[in-house]
């Protein structure tokens, strides 16, 4: 399987970097081919131009500028995205990312005012984060982040897409073997795609 890996922490030495490589290490390991996407070190632009803006809607011309992050995505037959929550959301580069290549005729499809899934070849999404609060915090607000990958994902995606939420809620008070206990599920959902 061909399993699309985005990543986004500026920092090399964070935790989401440790969880970044044990992901890929894994999905290596268990024989998949990786393609892996480090929004940071690519120094992808997130932010929607005027003119990303007004050729947004038209699909002849609305891949001009990310068209090899489409490409990516459509020969992808799984997605894992991995990110630290911060402000309740995703970082800036990641949420810029989703704005720029998730374009009408690549992420969706509306005919005849119908939506529907433009990444019916991916079956499999895996969201691997840490979130500064405690989970009580984030469910009372909603937990957008959750939301956005479970629910927003599962809509662009293959109508029967396995989607698998990893989440290490209240990272500041962390110890280190609840870190580990952590990246051993990690480990294990990675291995067993």
């Amino acid at each position: 399987m061909k399993v699309h890996v985005i990543y986004a922490h500026p920092l090399a030495d964070s935790f989401s970097a440790a969880l970044h490589e044990l992901a890929i290490k894994s999905l290596r390991q268990a024989g998949h081919e990786v393609d892996d996407l480090d929004l940071y070190r690519e120094r992808f632009n997130p932010v929607l131009s005027a003119l990303d803006r007004e050729i947004y809607h038209d699909p002849a011309i609305n891949q001009k500028y990310v068209a090899n992050y489409v490409q990516r995505l459509q020969a992808a037959d799984a997605l894992v995205l991995c990110h630290p929550v911060w402000n309740f959301g995703w970082p800036a580069i990641l949420k810029g990312y989703f704005d720029r290549v998730f374009l009408p005729e690549v992420s969706f499809r509306l005919v005849n005012g119908v939506l529907s899934p433009g990444f019916s070849n991916i079956r499999r999404v895996s969201t691997i984060t840490t979130y500064g609060s405690p989970r009580h915090r984030a469910f009372m607000l909603g937990d957008p982040p959750r939301k956005n990958g479970t629910r927003f994902l599962r809509a662009v995606m293959n109508r029967r897409v396995r989607v698998d939420y990893l989440a290490l809620y209240n990272m500041n008070n962390t110890t280190p073997d609840s870190r580990a206990r952590f990246m051993k599920r990690v480990r294990k959902t990675m291995l067993a795609y």
